[in-house]
């Protein structure tokens, strides 16, 4: 099985366009490690010139990711562990608004946990017929630690995204377009060919006017309560990382057994 590895590629027809690959298999699960990179990459694209877009993916059919390991959260040991899981997942988003050009969530299968959370960070999401979109932290005593509940409530109807998250509700790729969620929904034989269509079309823009437009966006998708959501998203986020329910889901998972919670 190859290590876990962010895959950067660029096509000879398409220079303008920078293709990033979660590959982690079977579910392409991020590591730290993978963060670290992905950050890396993006902070050098957003520097060069020659990029004009982004398109994110996760390697085979599985899917696009299903989120940090569990392995990952098993380790955590200290307070410290804790706040460097989220301020490694806080590095990704704000390297991905910092981008200055257009990114594209491109789902085949699952787009689970923190997979989902930086779909929520891209500027478009086109999703494979069967895709799978769910926050599940909930199930496993946290709130989504990446953005995921703030973002999810600016771009589909607020009572919805709590229902959502709240049930750990996974929804179709329909339905996420029925939303708002989802640009457009491919077949899975021409989703590549679908997804390279957009692609062109955005590479025969004006790049000066797409940067604009980019920027522009941002300030209208951010919340003027969004520094003070995000204070409580990173003490929620490291406090739930400290309780008995936590620690226990992360055992029963391991173990295969349904979770017994005690509130503490």
């Amino acid at each position: 099985m190859p290590e876990p590895a962010v895959n950067v590629k660029r096509l000879p027809d398409q220079p303008g366009a920078l293709y990033i690959e979660f590959e982690n298999p079977p579910m392409n699960q991020f590591t730290t490690d993978m963060w670290r990179r992905l950050v890396s990459v993006l902070r050098d694209a957003r520097q060069d010139d020659g990029v004009r877009a982004v398109i994110l993916s996760g390697a085979g059919d599985r899917a696009f990711s299903a989120g940090l390991a569990m392995e990952m959260l098993d380790t955590l040991q200290s307070d410290e562990d804790a706040a460097l899981i989220y301020t490694l997942g806080f590095e990704v988003r704000e390297a991905l608004y910092a981008l200055g050009k257009p990114v594209i969530a491109a789902v085949r299968g699952n787009c689970v946990g923190g997979g989902l959370e930086i779909a929520l960070c891209c500027d478009l999401i086109y999703a494979a017929e069967g895709s799978k979109f769910m926050l599940p932290e909930l199930n496993i005593g946290l709130v989504p630690g990446c953005g995921g509940a703030i973002h999810l409530a600016q771009k589909i109807p607020f009572n919805r995204a709590f229902e959502m998250i709240l049930f750990s509700e996974k929804i179709t790729a329909e339905e996420a377009k029925s939303l708002g969620l989802v640009n457009q929904v491919f077949p899975k034989e021409s989703f590549d060919a679908e997804l390279r269509a957009v692609v062109d079309k955005i590479l025969s823009k004006p790049p000066v006017a797409v940067r604009a437009l980019k920027e522009l966006m941002a300030h209208a998708n951010l919340s003027v309560n969004e520094m003070a959501a995000l204070q409580a998203e990173r003490r929620l986020s490291v406090d739930l990382m400290k309780t008995h329910d936590f620690k226990e889901a992360v055992s029963a998972f391991r173990e295969k057994r349904t979770p017994v919670f005690t509130g503490k």
